[in-house]
């Protein structure tokens, strides 16, 4: 049972008080009934989630465009390892310190992603030659592997990309700038050391080619 009788309202909510004259004891049980009212509102707190739910993780989007990239954008690096006009200085393979399994930010870079699934990540912006039409960049080994290929709006804003647990597609579709080379950044995922390889394909006419990035102390062939 909650007291009413005596209080005064500033008792309840000094910031209401201020703002009035209504600091006082109330007489009739009306006004104690407004009291118990602004009690109740002043002790309200936001609702949780229902029982049974969560919040939605975020869904990465599978398909971007000249407009996603990354404002003034660098030519594509001559030394770059590329694949069907798409190419990335990162795909030389993380560094020489990431290792596996990861204890700290000196040897790897650890992430969540999929549904709590821990990776260890390493930053692989891609830039998309001027002019090159549309490019679907996939993974085909290993199965467990996984890439981020992210606009770069939402790379700068949300922390869910970068640090926490969106869902990530299993392809990407990015579409190149008519007039300038196009990058956007990314990372690419693994669960333990491996040679990815990354497969890109000319989506007008399939024709496809690959690239391996050695990952996490692995080699490729």
């Amino acid at each position: 049972m909650i007291a009413v009788y005596s209080l005064p309202w500033c008792a309840y909510s000094s910031s209401i008080a201020r703002r009035g004259k209504l600091c006082g004891h109330f007489r009739s049980r009306q006004q104690r009934l407004v009291v118990l009212v602004a009690v109740n509102g002043c002790t309200a707190t936001q609702p949780g989630p229902a029982p049974g739910t969560s919040n939605p993780r975020l869904q990465l989007a599978s398909k971007l465009t000249c407009e996603d990239a990354w404002v003034g954008s660098a030519p594509p690096a001559p030394e770059a390892p590329a694949a069907e006009g798409v190419s990335s200085l990162s795909w030389s393979g993380s560094p020489a310190n990431y290792s596996w399994p990861i204890r700290d930010e000196m040897n790897g870079y650890p992430y969540t992603g999929n549904g709590g699934k821990t990776y260890g990540a390493w930053k692989t912006p891609i830039t998309v030659a001027a002019g090159s039409g549309e490019r679907t960049i996939t993974i085909d080994a290993p199965s467990d592997a996984s890439l981020i290929i992210a606009s770069a709006s939402e790379w700068e804003t949300s922390e869910a990309v970068r640090h926490g647990d969106p869902d990530l597609p299993s392809s990407y579709t990015v579409t190149a700038c008519e007039d300038r080379p196009a990058q956007f950044p990314g990372m690419t995922l693994v669960q333990g050391p491996a040679c990815v390889v990354i497969r890109v394909t000319e989506k007008a006419t399939a024709k496809f080619s690959t690239v391996s990035v050695p990952m996490y102390g692995a080699s490729c062939p």
